[in-house]
Parts: C-alpha cells; sequence; structure tokens
C-alpha cells in the first residue's frame, strides 16, 4: 500500500508539527497562541484573578503580536468592578440554574460559584462582547457561562 502525498499534503503535515507561538507578556505572562482556521487565533494563559485569590484562565482574542492596552485595562477593570458584576449575572444564572431546580437559591456567590476562565475580547467598539466562565456547587458537572455586551450581562447559559 502506497500514501501518496501532494506538495500541499506533505505542507499540512509540517503544520501539524509546528509548534505553537508562545510569548511571555508583561502584564499577562506567559501565553500561547491557538490558531484557527479561517478564523482569528487567541491567546491563552492564566493568571491570578484578585478578587477571588486564585488563578483563572482567559482566552485573549488578539494579533500573533499579542494582546493590545486596553485589553490589559479591561482586565484591571473587570478585577475591581467584579463585585458589581456578580450583582448583575446572579438574576441571569439563577433564572438558568431554576430551569433545573426551580428551587434553587444563590447564598454566597464566590463560595458558591468558581471563575473557570474569561474571554477578553479583539475589540473594544463599538459593542465589546465577552463572557465568563464559572463552575458551581449547584451543577458539578455542567458550566455557566455568562455572556456580556459591553458592561450588561446579556445571557446565562448551563452547558
Amino acid at each position: 500500500m502506497f500514501l501518496h502525498l501532494t506538495n500541499a499534503g506533505i505542507m499540512g503535515l509540517f503544520n501539524f508539527f509546528k509548534k505553537p507561538l508562545r510569548i511571555n507578556d508583561e502584564f499577562f505572562g506567559p501565553l500561547r497562541y491557538i490558531e484557527i482556521k479561517g478564523a482569528r487565533g487567541y491567546f491563552e494563559g492564566k493568571g491570578l484573578f484578585a478578587p477571588l485569590g486564585y488563578e483563572t484562565e482567559y482566552l485573549i482574542e488578539a494579533e500573533t503580536s499579542g494582546p493590545a492596552e486596553w485589553q490589559k485595562e479591561f482586565y484591571k477593570n473587570l478585577q475591581l468592578e467584579f463585585d458589581g458584576y456578580i450583582e448583575k449575572i446572579k438574576p441571569l444564572i439563577t433564572d438558568e440554574l431554576r430551569e433545573e431546580d426551580p428551587d434553587i437559591e444563590i447564598g454566597d456567590f464566590k463560595d458558591e460559584f468558581t471563575l473557570v476562565n474569561i474571554t477578553i475580547p479583539f475589540s473594544h467598539t463599538p459593542v465589546v462582547r465577552w463572557n465568563m466562565a464559572f463552575t458551581t456547587i449547584h451543577e458539578a458537572d455542567h458550566y455557566v457561562t455568562v455572556e456580556f455586551s459591553g458592561d450588561e450581562p446579556v445571557e446565562a447559559v448551563l452547558e
């Protein structure tokens, strides 16, 4: 049995073994770029989320040159305003969880939910679409993803 590779097939084979781009950003730390064929890629990394006192993952939609200054400001401001975001997202998350359990109540959000990742969008104009994902003690095998438009949560989805 013969394996016939065209030039395109050989190039694709070499791309498969290509090491991903890695950078060390002065703000976000070590990041790895994930290429997506036919779409914009993103950097992934993790770092301390100060209001919660633990590390979380971030997915930063960016060019291969690295995150923009405004994306760093976005992450700083999210940390400063996190308690306000909790108040905004609790009703959406409660409604979503009540589809599974009508009696559910959220007490202390920070004890009952763990921030898993934050998607930092590519552009900050005109209106930014981004999200945060959480695990919760209320649904151990699921994530709750909250989608935002600007500073306003628009949807919570149990996945």
